[in-house]
């Protein structure tokens, strides 16, 4: 008579610990994904507006005529009021129901508009613009970066939009921006109504 042993199921030496890494790991990413995540960094993530000031409201209808080329808009002013600096990474156009295609922009100007041009906002001005203006040096949106202001201080965002054949209206532009390292997202409650010139209509003043 043989006699018979039970064997037990051994797993590999290590295995245990491999497990243990393996848990560690999956932790560690799903907890940087989470930092990304509340952060603004992750594809998808929700922002918050964050701290820059804009222009809170400004509605503009214009008409155009046959002597111009577009509408230079620039409705939108950004105050940074923090103790840090802000940096621009990406402007749009919030609503864009024509599917208008700027001629130009977005892009900046800086705070020495107001010195060159003697006014903080061209809100919306024709195209060509005035042979005597000093115009401001164009900034590229993304990487700029608004330093602390004064309150009274401000850097403006523009954009150039041709004469259009139709009605043509745009509502709200949207500023993508970080600051000490968190991202943020903000669209101001701004708008322009662009009438061509065989159709004034919707541009009069009341």
């Amino acid at each position: 008579m043989t006699d018979h042993a039970d064997t037990v199921p051994r797993g590999f030496p290590g295995h245990g610990r491999s497990r243990w890494i393996v848990a560690g790991t999956l932790a560690v990413v799903v907890l940087a994904a989470f930092i990304l995540w509340l952060i603004g960094r992750l594809p998808g993530a929700p922002l918050r507006p964050g701290p820059l000031e804009g222009t809170n409201y400004e509605e503009l209808k214009v008409r155009t005529n046959t002597a111009e080329t577009g509408i230079l808009w620039g409705s939108l002013q950004l105050h940074n009021g923090t103790g840090f600096d802000v940096v621009l990474d990406k402007v749009t156009l919030a609503d864009n129901p024509q599917n208008t295609q700027p001629s130009a922009g977005p892009y900046i100007w800086d705070t020495d508009r107001v010195a060159l041009l003697n006014t903080g906002s061209v809100s919306g001005y024709s195209i060509p613009l005035p042979s005597d203006w000093k115009i401001p040096p164009r900034h590229s949106v993304k990487g700029f970066r608004i330093r602390p202001h004064a309150e009274e201080e401000s850097v403006e965002v523009l954009y150039e939009l041709p004469v259009p054949t139709r009605v043509t209206e745009v509502h709200g532009m949207t500023v993508r921006y970080h600051t000490r390292g968190l991202a943020y997202q903000r669209t101001y409650d701004i708008s322009i109504i662009i009438c061509p010139p065989s159709d004034g209509s919707r541009c009069k003043t009341s």
